[in-house]
């Protein structure tokens, strides 16, 4: 489910994110009104003490699951970029040492590049690759085991050596567990917020229209950084930064 809503479109995210808070917080600011709870005494000295150590909480947890998320992200993406750089170097090392060969291994490379993408960096693929573009990959390689490496001289011998870090680079990729937003610690976060936002409905306020800025001021507030939780975590984060590199590849020799 939560893979599906990081699917949305990011304007579609925002708006869930944030009218799910707003709309709870309403109707608890008219039950508050109609029934007409004054701010007299020390009532609500609990309840500012329980708004203070949610929402201490609920800022501490979002902190940790922004950080470690961009991370992932982060390093994902700096692994895709390590990956993406050795075969572009790969189809220009080519060029210099056979440009006969550019024909066959640009199309296994493009072809590599799609199911990589599709079935392993757009999607959620097992631990050690998808069958797909491991066998795209295979093919790469079986076509550079097959040229002849008896005598390959300075560019033969960085040709080679670059495969074999392309291979490397793949591996360490797929065989570490891709970063996503673990359910429990979100569905905390979210709960988190939504107390944060409901107690603050609660509280007091000297004017009406100071409860409503205060409580929706809130709400908005905790739904749009939950927005940017969603937003770090989903594909569109990442989106433009591998079209780009995606390009490069393909603009190769």
């Amino acid at each position: 489910m939560l893979d599906a809503f990081l699917a949305l479109p990011l304007p579609l995210i925002v708006l869930i994110s944030v009218g799910i808070p707003v709309m709870v917080v309403i109707p608890i600011v008219r039950l508050v009104h109609n029934s007409h709870v004054t701010n007299e005494g020390d009532d609500f000295d609990g309840l500012v003490a329980l708004f203070g150590f949610i929402g201490t909480a609920f800022a501490l947890l979002l902190a940790f699951i922004i950080v470690n998320v961009q991370g992932d992200q982060v390093s994902a993406e700096t692994s895709l970029f390590s990956e993406t750089s050795s075969m572009e170097s790969i189809l220009k090392q080519t060029k210099a040492y056979d440009p006969s060969i550019i024909p066959q291994a640009k199309p296994m490379i493009l072809d590599y590049l799609v199911k990589m993408r599709r079935n392993e960096i757009d999607a959620t693929p097992p631990i050690g690759g998808d069958q797909q573009a491991e066998a795209a990959f295979s093919a790469i390689l079986n076509l550079y085991d097959k040229l002849d490496a008896a005598d390959p001289g300075d560019n033969g011998q960085a040709l080679f050596d670059e495969v074999a870090k392309l291979a490397d680079l793949r591996n360490s990729r797929v065989d570490t567990p891709p970063g996503t937003l673990d359910g429990l610690t979100t569905v905390v976060c979210i709960l988190l917020a939504l107390l944060t936002a409901i107690v603050m409905a609660l509280l007091p306020a000297p004017r009406r229209w100071v409860r409503w800025v205060q409580a929706l001021g809130v709400a908005v507030a905790v739904g749009l950084v939950m927005s940017l939780v969603f937003y770090i975590a989903s594909d569109a984060y990442t989106l433009d930064s591998e079209n780009i590199q995606m390009a490069r590849v393909a603009a190769a020799v």
